[in-house]
């Protein structure tokens, strides 16, 4: 044991004292947290170097200070070398710093009945971020914009938040042995993860965030136990996610919509949705029954109605076919269980609909392949809002990633799957972009300034591994350029550099809704029109 410096000492204070001002920990608890701390790093000493009053958190960084006291672990050996490693460490510092599970759920709950569910989930999204736990500097480093389509404005992401993975954990798991045994937590979205320490890549089980800081809210879904938290790498506005405490595989039913009808009752300012239960077009884990939600307008909310239909078994319930490049139905009424029964309607007669004149499949060797993505909110009048994107995961020679699914033209932007979020016209892309598109855009602005033609571009892109995938789209969005650049240089003008970017990333916005095109099962032409109509006369 060892006595702290005054600057270790004095950032051991300072993350009390904030942890106090969030109200995470109470004034009464400065001490026993600050002690604590010392004992987690194996200090014996000092004494607080300041008192309490006049600690300063006016130029505060929870990361940076929490990156400190990591590599401060590090140096003792009490924490690994590696990136997993530090951030175990830090979870664990703030998860000292939070209320005990039970703590947050009474406070949550009292909250929800003295103040309603705004406040009750106003002031655990806060807690959630005054923690640590939804990173909120990792989030703003996301690059966002928005693109204007022919389906209206949509919402693209490249995602940098999560963290890349780090060398030396690559290294350890070359090295480490695979068990037969049984996995804790089964997965990331297991209640069992609230207050798990994590492992490393070198563990014999594999990989597994730490989740010190993690607290969930007990709530009930349909007479069962379900867990209620916010996504760390939020894509949206308070992204929440809803968790079944049964660690059982996703599933569309009777069920999956009680539970999402009694969400947005719960929660009536969040919309609620479920990925699709098959693969390809479902989500990125579908071992896990759980449903993603948030205080957010998605683009889909906003699309048009094309057409207007009715369900005669259903007098009280509007339908809509939404103008939105998937094919999505919104049904609409006040009557809960008479939307809820529709909606059942719809997705039944949906499993079973085969249409070959579009591809369509309701299974082939027994396998099933129709299914949808569901999304249901409450307006403010008591309208409970159902949006049934209808969805097939059907393959074929020509696609065998998915005949509705993002087709090999497009996979230079988008191959991963189009689940929930996407759906509703937000674009998760891959972090790959950055670098390869700023490559893209320093071929186009040299090509530009020289005067060369597309054929250029596209000579440069395909001499370099990570651009080559780009060089046809980038030399036929090039051609336009030039269009458009001729006329500025009529005024003696042409293009900054900062303008290319943008019409690089509006360009990427257009990929995304050709992507979003492809998932849609009924297309916007003739064709598309008469079988989607053919399956409306089915109901």
């Amino acid at each position: 044991m060892a006595v702290a410096d005054n600057e270790s000492a004095l950032c051991i204070q300072r993350l009390v004292a904030y942890a106090c001002e969030h109200g995470l920990i109470k004034t009464e608890d400065l001490t026993w947290c600050y002690n604590a701390l010392l004992d987690m790093l194996s200090y014996e000493g000092p004494a607080p170097v300041k008192s309490w009053d006049k600690i300063d958190l006016v130029s505060f960084d929870l990361d940076q200070t929490l990156a400190e006291l990591a590599r401060l672990a590090v140096a003792h050996g009490l924490a690994e070398n590696t990136q997993s490693g530090e951030d175990s460490f830090s979870m664990r510092v703030m998860g000292l710093l939070l209320p005990k599970p039970s703590e947050v759920a009474q406070h949550f709950n009292e909250l929800y009945v003295s103040e309603g569910p705004r406040a009750a989930t106003d002031w655990f999204y806060m807690l959630c971020c005054d923690s640590g736990y939804v990173r909120r500097s990792a989030i703003a480093r996301n690059i966002t914009w928005t693109t204007p389509t022919t389906w209206g404005d949509l919402k693209i992401t490249i995602n940098l938040s999560k963290p890349e993975k780090d060398p030396r954990e690559i290294a350890a798991a070359k090295t480490s042995q695979n068990t037969s045994g049984e996995k804790y937590p089964a997965c990331q979205l297991c209640l069992d993860n609230e207050g798990y320490s994590g492992r490393g890549v070198s563990s014999c089980a594999g990989a597994h965030p730490a989740r010190q800081n993690l607290r969930i809210i007990p709530i009930e879904l349909n007479k069962h136990r379900w867990g209620f938290q916010y996504s760390p790498y939020a894509y949206f506005n308070e992204h929440c996610i809803a968790m079944n405490s049964d660690h059982i595989p996703m599933h569309i039913d009777h069920e999956a919509l009680v539970n999402l009808f009694d969400f947005v009752d719960r929660f009536p300012h969040y919309f609620v949705g479920s990925n699709a239960d098959l693969p390809i077009v479902g989500g990125s884990i579908l071992s896990h029954d759980h449903y993603q939600g948030g205080c957010y307008e998605f683009p889909m909310m906003r699309a048009k109605v094309a057409e207007k239909f009715e369900l005669k078994q259903f007098p009280e319930v509007a339908g809509a076919i939404l103008r939105w490049p998937l094919s999505v139905l919104r049904l609409s009424s006040t009557n809960r269980d008479e939307a809820l029964k529709a909606a059942e309607f719809i997705i039944s007669a949906w499993r079973d609909h085969t249409d070959e004149s579009v591809s369509v499949y309701a299974q082939t060797d027994g396998e099933p392949h129709n299914t949808v993505t569901p999304v249901v909110r409450k307006l403010e009048d008591g309208t409970y809002e159902v949006f049934l994107a209808l969805r097939c995961n059907i393959t074929s020679e020509e696609h065998p990633l998915g005949i509705f699914h993002p087709h090999a033209e497009y996979h230079h932007i988008k191959k991963e799957n189009i689940g929930l979020i996407e759906v509703m016209g937000l674009a998760v892309l891959p972090p790959r972009l950055v670098p390869e598109l700023n490559k893209v855009q320093s071929v186009m602005e040299q090509c530009l300034a020289n005067d060369k033609k597309a054929n250029a571009v596209y000579g440069q892109l395909t001499t370099d591994s990570t651009t080559i995938s780009h060089a046809d789209w980038a030399r036929q969005i090039y051609a336009k350029l030039l269009e458009q650049d001729k006329a500025l240089h009529k005024d003696n003008t042409s293009f900054s550099s900062e303008q290319i970017k943008n019409y690089i990333y509006d360009e990427v916005g257009i990929v995304f809704s050709h992507v979003l095109e492809d998932a849609g099962v009924f297309k916007w032409d003739e064709k598309g029109r008469a079988a989607q109509h053919r399956f409306l006369e089915s109901l």
